[in-house]
């Protein structure tokens, strides 16, 4: 039995104020889109105040395809989550900006100077965070070989000339990451996962996260697949051709892509969006974020058409957030949920409304309109379970 953080026991549903039969379902929702093939393998957990009500591990993390032995996901298997590591990477830009070591009006050349280049000065990073950076490197995206060289990242980063002006909103699907990774090692003289750690994840006990590992560990990590049967496309890139071959390249996942790329399982997930549910303050009682940091980083900032994927697009400071109109939250009223899509397969999030801290990884992507056929029922299901309020034990 696992009995340590994040992995603690699982208890009865309605010690945490939620009802067993409602949970039941969603829980019977994501065994089914399994079962039916809509992803090999997954796991999917639940918190609410402080406990652990779901920890649930189904089909296949590995063999799929029989390209490798078949293994069986369990609780412990860590995924690449892709996407869903933007918050993290958004989170330490939160502690340097409570610490006044960073301001989010202030140009991304402040603190990486040789940015400015080619009409790149008046970037902000709130710019960067809310994706309204214009900065896409559609070429040097697809030539993947090169993102374990961190100075052909930054290079690429100081000639890039926006694709868009600034202000217009358009989804960085790697960028994100590499600017703002970048002003972290600025400012800090640190790289972006030292200051996580220090900072977040182990005094949040969740250090099972990672952005990057070594060779001999990669082929452990559950390997990436495309079910879909039509091509999708972000901005100029094909990722419906690319997903499989790239992303369970062992050059790939281990290369430092904080934006879009970090191993880690659905426990460790929730942990993270249990701290932020209540308020920034950890397990132990230590607080690590302002409620008032929190609060403005989840809360929406952006919404529009995201030019990048064509879609509509609401967005908190590196979350995307709830709207009172449908997204993959919910049909209605999903202001109060922050979080963040990994590809179109995985999505931690958050629920101020309910209290609740969830998990969903799985290792099957078929494009955004199977991952709201997917997600959207399987949240409302799980907030629908909430039936009393709780305050979480922080």
């Amino acid at each position: 039995m696992h009995k340590s953080f994040p992995h603690d026991p699982v208890v009865a549903p309605a010690s945490a104020g939620m009802d067993p039969a409602r949970l039941e379902r969603a829980l019977g929702l994501f065994r089914a889109q399994q079962a039916r093939g809509a992803f090999p393998g997954g796991q999917l957990v639940v918190r609410r105040a402080g406990h652990c009500v779901a920890n649930l591990a189904v089909g296949l993390a590995r063999g799929f395809r029989q390209e490798v032995a078949e293994a069986v996901v369990t609780p412990e298997t860590r995924f690449n989550v892709f996407s869903a590591s933007k918050p993290l990477v958004a989170l330490a830009i939160a502690r340097l900006e409570e610490a006044g070591q960073v301001e989010l009006s202030a140009p991304v050349a402040r603190y990486f100077p040789e940015f400015a280049a080619h009409g790149k000065d008046a970037i902000t990073l709130l710019d960067v965070l809310t994706h309204r950076g214009g900065v896409l490197l559609p070429d040097f995206i697809q030539s993947w070989e090169k993102w374990g060289d961190w100075d052909a990242v930054v290079d690429a980063l100081v000639r890039a000339v926006p694709r868009y002006r600034r202000g217009t909103l358009a989804y960085h699907p790697n960028e994100f990451g590499w600017i703002l990774a970048e002003v972290v090692r600025r400012v800090t003289g640190q790289p972006l996962p030292a200051l996580c750690e220090r900072e977040l994840l182990a005094p949040a006990g969740v250090v099972g996260m990672r952005f990057q590992g070594r060779a001999e560990e990669a082929s452990q990590v559950a390997r990436s697949y495309w079910v879909g049967s039509r091509a999708v496309r972000v901005h100029e890139v094909d990722v419906s051709a690319q997903l499989e071959t790239v992303y369970n390249a062992p050059q790939v996942l281990t290369a430092f892509v904080p934006g879009a790329s970090l191993w880690t399982d659905a426990a460790h997930l929730a942990a993270l969006y249990e701290l932020l549910v209540s308020g920034g303050v950890a397990r132990g009682g230590q607080r690590l974020l302002a409620e008032s940091t929190v609060r403005a980083y989840t809360a929406r900032a952006v919404f529009g058409l995201d030019r990048s994927n064509r879609l509509p697009f609401s967005a908190g400071r590196g979350f995307l957030v709830g709207t009172p109109w449908p997204s993959f939250y919910g049909a209605w009223a999903t202001s109060s949920c922050f979080g963040h899509a990994g590809a179109f397969c995985t999505l931690g999030f958050g629920d101020h409304a309910t209290g609740l801290a969830v998990g969903i990884i799985t290792n099957g992507n078929a494009g955004p309109g199977d991952f709201l056929n997917r997600f959207r029922p399987l949240v409302s299901a799980l907030r629908r379970a909430c039936v009393h309020p709780v305050k979480s034990t922080g």
